[in-house]
């Protein structure tokens, strides 16, 4: 099976299509170098993508989220994975921190407390590592705590667990080509409300279709439309596979007042 995922080597993304898709088992993982990239591989260049949707600090992660809108894809499986970051350098002062955007945005507090030094954003942590190495002294990198012992000889590991959060986590997803399969089983379903005709209360009347049948969701993120401000889509994850008596009750009211998209049952 061919399974796009976000590279290069070394990335978060990477160890997370290694835990579902073993080489070993005769899948090869394609490394895409941006997450757009990655998701167009679906279905002509790869059979699924592996790619982050949600961090504990961070929240939702937008281009996926607005991918699923209009993509005909559903999301098959899903997996949890810790997020540790360490900082390495040359010294043990750092005038120059690379770091990659999105490992900026779970140490900020790490970082605000080295105080008024460089801060240069890379794309990737792997690529942090190799500016900060070619550098030389005075230059740090916050990495992936995998990449730990994958230090070159004239850097060593300054601190670890730098994250703001110590239960830090991202969950993943598996896309697959197609709609949800009718025998989807699983104890979570992933809908997408999609906003063509904004009206008063249309908010209010979906959670009313849930909340009615007790149905737990566990979570809510509102993504603009580009139509004007004030149009968003929905997407929800609910605590029930999507065959349960209740939930095909909720999704038949949903979509008497707007268009609902199944994005998956896992």
């Amino acid at each position: 099976m061919q399974v796009a995922t976000l590279g290069p080597s070394g990335t978060f993304s990477e160890q997370a299509a290694l835990g579902l898709f073993a080489p070993a088992q005769g899948h090869q993982l394609q490394l895409h170098s941006h997450l757009q990239r990655c998701l167009l591989a679906l279905p002509a260049q790869a059979d699924v993508a592996v790619v982050p949707i949600e961090n504990v600090s961070e929240g939702f992660v937008p281009v996926v989220l607005d991918y699923l809108v209009t993509a005909d894809v559903h999301i098959a499986q899903e997996m949890s994975l810790p997020i540790a970051f360490s900082v390495c350098a040359h010294g043990d002062n750092i005038e120059r921190l690379y770091v990659q955007f999105v490992a900026r945005g779970q140490c900020r507090d790490y970082i605000d407390s080295l105080g008024d030094i460089e801060i240069v954003p890379t794309q990737s942590n792997t690529e942090s590592l190799a500016l900060a190495t070619e550098y030389g002294q005075g230059a740090g990198a916050i990495i992936p705590s995998h990449l730990d012992q994958q230090l070159p000889a004239s850097m060593h590991c300054l601190r670890t667990d730098v994250q703001d959060y110590s239960h830090n986590q991202t969950r993943f997803v598996v896309l697959k080509a197609g709609p949800t399969p009718r025998d989807a089983v699983g104890n979570k379903t992933s809908i997408m409300v999609i906003n063509d005709d904004d009206r008063p209360g249309l908010l209010e009347k979906v959670l009313h279709c849930f909340s009615t049948r007790r149905l737990n969701l566990t979570s809510i993120v509102s993504r603009p439309t580009g139509q004007g401000f004030g149009r968003y889509h929905f997407f929800i994850d609910v605590a029930v596979e999507v065959e349960n008596i209740a939930m095909q009750g909720a999704l038949k009211g949903v979509s008497q007042i707007a268009r609902v998209k199944v994005l998956g049952c896992y």
